[in-house]
C-alpha cells in the first residue's frame, strides 16, 4: 500500500495540473451553514457544496444546519451515526463552532471513515484547553496580509489567497485561523505538515492510529485515531451577508484541497496517474 505522506505530494502534484476528475465515494459535509436550498439567510457553503460535487463527489448536506452540534446529540442519533459510517469520508467545515463540537471529540476522533478538518479552532489541544486533540497546544490568526504558501517538497510558494477585492484591498477581513507557529502547539511526530501560510502548519495528514492521549498526556480523552485525518485551514468566511467558501481563496487552494480529498479517499482516476508520473515526484517532508 502507498504510503500516505507520499500519496498526498503525488495527489497535489496532480491536482495543480489536472482538474475534474470523477469521484468514487460520498462525501458527509458538517457545517453550521444552511443546505442549499433551504429557507434562510446563512449559506456560507453553498459554494462549498458546489465546489465538491464539481470534482465529481457526491455530497450528503443532512450534516448542514448544525445537525451534528452536540446539543443535538448527533452520536446517539442512529440515522445520524449510520450517515457518518457510510460516507466515504467526513468534511469539517471552517463554518463550524469549535465550542459546539468539541464534547465529542473522541466520537468524531475515532470514526473509522477519513476526515478532512478545515477549522483550525477544533485542533487545539490540552495546552490550550482542548478541543479534539490533533495538536498539543492552541491556534491563532496568522497574518491578514499573507497569501502565499510554502509547500514541502514541491518546490515554489503558491497563492492560496487573494485579497486585492477585499474591503481593505490587500488585507483578510478576518484571518487564517491555524496551529500556533511557536513551538508550543505540536502534531504527532507521525503526522505530516504539506504546507505553511506564515509559517503556521496550513496542510497537514495524522495517520490512522495515531494516539492523541499519548500525544496530549491524557487518558481516554482524544482516543485513537480511526482513519487518516486530514487538516487544510481556511480563513473565517462566516458573515453570511458578505461572504462564502470560495470568497478570496484561488485556483491553488482549490487544487490542493482536491488533492487533499484524493488522497483521503483516492479514486481510479488518480491511483492510476499516481502510478504512471510517482517516480518523478518528491515526498512532502516531516515538519522539523
Amino acid at each position: 500500500m502507498m504510503n500516505r505522506p507520499v500519496a498526498f505530494t503525488l495527489c497535489l502534484a496532480a491536482a495543480f495540473c489536472l482538474t475534474g476528475s470523477a469521484a468514487a465515494y460520498d462525501i458527509i459535509l458538517i457545517s453550521d451553514s444552511l443546505a442549499p436550498g433551504v429557507a434562510g439567510n446563512d449559506h456560507c457553503d453553498d459554494t462549498l457544496v458546489a465546489f465538491l460535487e464539481g470534482l465529481g463527489y457526491t455530497v450528503d448536506t443532512s450534516g448542514m444546519d448544525k445537525a451534528y452540534r452536540e446539543g443535538e446529540n448527533p452520536f446517539d442519533d442512529p440515522a445520524k451515526v449510520a450517515a457518518l459510517n457510510d460516507a466515504g469520508m467526513v468534511i469539517v467545515s471552517r463554518r463550524t463552532d469549535s465550542g459546539s463540537y468539541d464534547s465529542d471529540r473522541k466520537n468524531w476522533n475515532e470514526l473509522n471513515n477519513p476526515l478532512l478538518l478545515m477549522s483550525g479552532y477544533l485542533t487545539r489541544g490540552e495546552g490550550s484547553g482542548g478541543r479534539w486533540g490533533w495538536t498539543t497546544g492552541g491556534s491563532e490568526d496568522a497574518s491578514l496580509t499573507e497569501t502565499d504558501v510554502k509547500l514541502f517538497g514541491l518546490g515554489p510558494v503558491e497563492s492560496f489567497f487573494d485579497w486585492s477585492g477585499a474591503p481593505t484591498p490587500g488585507q483578510a477581513p478576518k484571518g487564517v485561523y491555524l496551529p500556533l507557529k511557536d513551538g508550543s502547539s505540536e502534531f504527532d511526530a507521525a503526522a505530516t505538515v504539506f504546507a505553511t501560510f506564515d509559517d503556521y502548519a496550513m496542510m497537514a495528514l495524522i495517520p490512522e492510529g495515531t494516539d492523541l492521549d499519548a500525544l496530549n498526556g491524557t487518558t481516554d480523552k482524544y482516543g485513537v485515531v480511526g482513519a487518516p485525518r486530514g487538516f487544510m485551514g481556511q480563513w473565517g468566511y462566516d458573515d453570511p451577508a458578505l461572504y462564502g467558501f470560495d470568497s478570496f481563496i484561488t485556483d491553488g487552494y482549490k487544487n490542493a484541497m482536491a488533492a487533499m480529498v484524493a488522497t483521503l479517499i483516492p479514486e481510479p482516476a488518480t491511483i492510476a496517474l499516481l502510478g504512471l508520473g510517482g517516480l518523478a515526484l518528491l515526498r512532502g517532508r516531516k515538519r522539523s
